[in-house]
């Protein structure tokens, strides 16, 4: 059986008891306490402003690493198989409570792929957007490689301008829900603008990050050592966990 975020939250709460009175560790326990549905996992297909038009797909193998780490530090029962949801299909975006977004290249999204964007965020879909920074410079127009990461800023705000756009504090709960990173986002590459949350009705929708924590996942040992391997782990954990354990829908 297979799950939407919402349906996530209901099976949570099917004691009888409400998340809205307990602080976030009561929370990450009885998200934790026992394997329940099936909940899969997707990475979002889109075209890319960009010669390589399946950038958005890179190293699938990061994404199943991290089901592993979510699955062995929590008992979330989350699907190991790498699914995509294509943007410009709303229904089968709204198969998944959870949608991974990376490329190095910059997001094309149009008209239609935003209004998909929007409605699958307001059914309450959660969006991990994240910089895949390679570092090398080689698009020869910006040394900082930061394409997707200032696409996105703007994307986001646009897709949902009723929503707040800002850089999330490091007290945020999405730091310390399940592993405690008092300063915030770790960081493996690029340039530090730190994690930026789109926030309505006190739900995070989305977040966007720079720090191409998903190449740590994929080969972290190798690229940045073990210690930054296991932060970029552990905080994509405590993302999975605190986007699908907040709060109900932004939408009544």
């Amino acid at each position: 059986m297979r799950v939407n975020r919402r349906r996530f939250m209901e099976l949570l709460t099917a004691g009888g008891a409400s998340f809205l009175g307990l602080n976030w560790v009561s929370r990450v326990q009885a998200a934790t306490k026992h394997r329940g549905s099936t909940t899969p996992w997707a990475r979002l297909k889109y075209p890319l402003d960009g010669i390589d038009q399946e950038d958005w797909g890179v190293h699938p193998q990061g994404d199943l690493n991290l089901i592993d780490q979510v699955r062995d530090h929590t008992t979330i029962d989350l699907h190991n198989r790498w699914n995509v949801a294509d943007v410009a299909d709303l229904t089968a975006m709204s198969a998944f409570p959870f949608i991974f977004m990376h490329a190095d290249e910059r997001p094309f999204l149009d008209d239609q792929a935003r209004a998909n964007l929007r409605e699958y965020l307001l059914r309450g879909g959660f969006l991990f957007a994240e910089d895949c920074v390679i570092g090398r410079g080689n698009h020869g127009r910006n040394n900082r490689n930061d394409f997707f990461f200032r696409t996105m800023a703007e994307e986001l705000p646009r897709i949902l301008p009723e929503a707040k756009f800002e850089k999330l504090p490091n007290d945020h709960p999405v730091f310390h829900c399940l592993f405690d990173f008092r300063d915030g986002l770790p960081h493996m590459q690029g340039t530090p603008h730190g994690a930026h949350g789109l926030t309505l009705n006190g739900r995070l929708l989305a977040l966007l990050s720079p720090s191409d924590l998903h190449c740590a996942w994929t080969n972290g040992d190798v690229w940045f050592g073990t210690e930054k391997k296991t932060q970029a782990m552990r905080m994509g954990t405590n993302i999975y966990v605190y986007a699908m354990t907040q709060t109900p829908a932004a939408r009544a």
